[in-house]
């Protein structure tokens, strides 16, 4: 009898501790989202002999966000990224983790001031420098539990970021740092000594009603260590501007220019840059038809020089829009102008230009049809090696069945250039294609 009394006293105490703390819950929210994607794709290494990869893959996401007093906000949102039928590897990938887990508490000390702490997105301009953690290559490494490496939608980094809007103007300033490995030291006892690698951000952000500027510069910094033996100090100063002189017209630009060393060979300046410029048009009308360009740089390194004058990727989001959809994959899986490939390895610091042709209509209200030509090419490449990786098209339709359900098909192809058939990696070289047919609910 007393063991019973004392089970129902501990009861009435926890739900007692319980009720104050769910006594400041505002608001629960509660959703998420599905994508169910089969995909067909051959020749993504160019070589025709090669078995085609199809498969179906499953991206599953449901999210919780409590709305607290004192304009606290905290938002948890988990993550399942699988194959069809891959369930023999749930143990060691495609597990539900964690995507999102942050706390943010807007107007702190004063009003304007935000403090955002935990796993959270965090993207500065297009995307050209810093926004998404993983790039395709990161996700050998990470839990997605997916052969569709660039299909990934984990993007979150393990941040804290302070965000302050002034009350009189359209200006925020941000700062961000996030831990991209932690390490705890000599664990083994071996001598070997793993450090911590590092991100920093500070940026500024304008949006005017047509004008808006953003300057940032971001700071990967690790010491000596078994993984970066020499220590790496890797500063990008970039800025984006955006104009919208009229409702149908957008114009966006961004430059990066990388600073910072690294010790090795007795030191080495970072010199690399890059740019992007792109524009979109609606012409008007029932179709909505829209026209977009684009062009991007990214610089390629010497062969002479005594310093990195490539680009070097830092942690970009966007690229298979910037490069096309086959090419990120394919070309460039650690970020655009970083040739990742089996066709074309020792091409790796060419550098690239990308320009980019676009166009799209809307023949019914809930229909979307839209295709994209990119044109691939290095800078500089060995001599009697042309410079023409090739010409991507991209074709895309999407269909609103109901507010919240829509499906999609894609289908796209790679027409490699003679800078693949001149190296001659691959022996009668192919062009990479894919089909993609996919269905996408929200919750």
């Amino acid at each position: 009898m007393r063991s019973r009394i004392a089970k129902i006293l501990v009861a009435v105490l926890i739900a007692g501790m319980a009720i104050p703390a769910f006594a400041a819950v505002q608001n629960i929210m509660v959703g998420g989202d599905m994508e169910v994607a089969g995909l067909y794709r051959k020749s993504f290494d160019f070589d025709g002999d090669s078995d085609s990869f199809t498969f179906t893959y499953m991206g599953t996401r449901v999210w919780v966000k409590a709305e607290l007093a004192d304009n606290i906000t905290a938002m948890v949102r988990l993550i399942n990224e699988r194959d069809f039928g891959n369930d023999y590897l749930r143990e060691i990938e495609g597990s539900i983790i964690l995507d999102l887990a942050y706390v943010k508490i807007a107007d702190i000390m004063t009003a304007g001031m935000d403090l955002t702490v935990g796993r959270q997105e965090v993207q500065l301009g297009e995307g050209l420098v810093l926004g998404s953690r993983y790039r395709a290559i990161d996700y050998i490494g990470a839990d997605i539990g997916t052969a569709a490496l660039d299909y990934g939608q984990q993007k979150a980094f393990d941040a804290v970021r302070v965000d302050y809007t002034f009350p009189m103007a359209d200006v925020t300033i941000s700062g961000i740092k996030a831990k991209i490995i932690e390490t705890y030291g000599d664990i083994l006892g071996v001598g070997l000594t793993i450090e911590d690698i590092d991100l920093y951000a500070l940026a500024m952000k304008y949006n005017g009603e047509i004008f808006c500027l953003e300057p940032y510069v971001v700071y990967l910094r690790s010491d000596d260590s078994v993984t970066l033996p020499d220590g790496m100090d890797l500063y990008t100063l970039g800025i984006r501007a955006g104009l919208s002189p009229m409702d149908s017209l957008n114009i966006t630009g961004e430059f990066a220019k990388q600073l910072g060393s690294i010790d090795f060979a007795g030191g080495l300046d970072f010199e690399g840059w890059a740019a992007l410029i792109g524009a979109d048009f609606s012409l008007g009308g029932e179709m909505a038809p829209t026209i977009s360009a684009g062009y991007s740089h990214f610089t390629e390194q010497d062969p002479t020089a005594t310093d990195i004058e490539m680009w070097i990727p830092v942690f970009p989001a966007n690229i298979a829009d910037r490069v096309g959809k086959i090419a990120y994959p394919a070309v460039f899986s650690g970020g655009e102008g970083l040739y990742l490939s089996t066709g074309v390895p020792v091409l790796v610091s060419s550098g690239l230009q990308a320009f980019k042709l676009g166009a799209s209509i809307q023949p019914t209200s809930n229909m979307m049809l839209g295709l994209n030509w990119f044109h691939l090419r290095a800078i500089e490449t060995p001599g009697g090696i042309d410079e023409v990786l090739g010409n991507e098209l991209d074709l895309c339709i999407n269909y609103q069945y109901t507010e919240d359900l829509s499906f999609g098909l894609e289908a796209g192809v790679l027409f490699i250039g003679d800078m693949i058939d001149d190296y001659g990696i691959v022996a009668d070289a192919k062009n990479p294609w894919q089909l993609i047919g996919s269905m996408k609910v929200a919750f």
